[in-house]
């Protein structure tokens, strides 16, 4: 998921405090819900970005008021000027930035606390690691809004995810198709050498393949290119690295592969969120 950009609260989130660092008192916070851990990690990580590579080389305790002078006039929109020094530069970039992209996460049910995102900013300053730490806080950070984005795509792409599901549903009852653990179909359209060699998950192939959506689209052949392809059995999707390792050299297999084996909620190229994929595989050689 595109991470959201580190900067955009943050300043509001310093408008609403002193203009000197030495004003600022960290201390522990009380967090009662996912949304105040979300909004305290969110000010705790910025924090620390900034002591780190902003405000660590400064000697004069001016650092912060220069910052804050560039936000200002970047809420302005002023253009940054150079020549007024880097963190008055980022700042201006950073005002800038606010003044174009107002909304807070763009969703409007992720309420702000400022309060709570001022005083993880403090301590992310500070250093001061009350209930978690810059790493803890980027992760759970990162992996709440990966979740919050998620569920946004699930009711946006509810109709595809159903539609795969169905199909997956009603795939599995046909005659001749096969499913593991993981939920992966596959059909054997030709069995090969089966006492001869099958790839590891560590192992480069050689294969063509035809993939297509359940509608039939078409969103990348080999076979059309006219040329086999070759990529390492670690560096695909969940259906591919599983799939391949059942088939022996020669073999030709048609994979019916679920979205959490395939894409999952990401987009890629042609293929919306929760797509299932359905792909036919020759598999050429084990290439050493």
């Amino acid at each position: 998921m595109k991470r959201i950009n580190i900067f955009l609260i943050i300043v509001a989130a310093l408008s609403l405090v002193a203009t000197s660092c030495t004003n600022y008192k960290e201390k522990p916070v009380k967090l009662n819900t996912e949304l105040d851990s979300l909004n305290y990690s969110f000010g705790f990580v910025n924090g620390n970005i900034l002591k780190n590579y902003h405000l660590s080389r400064d000697t004069t305790d001016n650092a912060l008021q220069e910052l804050m002078k560039g936000i200002k006039d970047g809420l302005k929109e002023k253009a940054t000027e150079p020549q007024l020094g880097q963190v008055t530069e980022i700042g201006t970039a950073i005002g800038n930035q606010l003044k174009s992209n107002p909304d807070f996460y763009g969703d409007s049910a992720l309420t702000v606390n400022f309060k709570l995102i001022r005083q993880g900013l403090i301590n992310g300053i500070s250093g001061e690691n009350f209930g978690m730490d810059a790493d803890e806080a980027r992760i759970y950070f990162n992996e709440t809004m990966e979740q919050v984005q998620i569920k946004k795509l699930e009711v946006q792409y509810k109709e595809n995810k159903e539609e795969g599901e169905k199909f997956l549903a009603e795939n599995a009852k046909k005659e001749g198709v096969l499913t593991t653990e993981s939920g992966l179909q596959y059909e054997i359209i030709k069995a090969g050498n089966t006492k001869g060699n099958y790839p590891s998950e560590t192992d480069k192939v050689r294969v063509h393949y035809h993939g297509t959506l359940i509608d039939g689209t078409v969103f990348d052949s080999s076979v059309e290119r006219g040329e086999p392809t070759e990529f390492g059995l670690n560096q695909v999707i969940k259906g591919w690295t599983e799939g391949l390792q059942l088939m022996p050299v020669g073999a030709k297999y048609r994979f019916y592969i679920p979205q959490e084996l395939a894409y999952g909620p990401r987009m890629q190229g042609s293929i919306k969120p929760f797509s299932v994929l359905i792909f036919d595989v020759e598999l050429l050689a084990i290439v050493k």
